[in-house]
């Protein structure tokens, strides 16, 4: 099942995708009755914001990154990396924050994971 998107509220809701993300994120330019039509849509529909648009609109992408240099058969035979990758995702679940996690082989490969991660 398709994820829905902004575009698919505002085609149901007759109103431009502006609207739609106006009235989404509280910003003014729609009236009250637009905002509410458009935000009762959004829960009919399942909409979420997505992670990866609020990270590239300037807001927070609520996801963490955790980069491990080992090698990635490392994580499933060691019991500690289970356990700290659960240790960890348990504190970010509840909070509705992603973990990205990615293996690295070498300490500077890890350096530039987390330079890209940042840009």
């Amino acid at each position: 099942m398709k994820r829905p998107t902004i575009g698919d509220i505002a085609r149901k809701a007759g109103v431009s995708k502006v609207a739609v993300s106006y009235a989404l994120n509280g910003r003014p330019g729609v009236s009250d009755e637009t905002r509410l039509r458009i935000k009762a849509i959004a829960e009919e529909v399942g909409w979420r914001p997505s992670s990866a648009a609020r990270a590239l609109n300037g807001k927070q992408a609520r996801a963490v990154g955790l980069a491990v240099c080992r090698p990635a058969r490392t994580l499933s035979v060691e019991p500690f990396f289970m356990e700290l990758i659960g240790g960890i995702e348990s504190e970010l679940a509840p909070r509705s924050v992603a973990l990205m996690l990615q293996t690295v082989d070498s300490h500077e490969a890890e350096i530039e994971l987390y330079g890209r991660w940042w840009g």
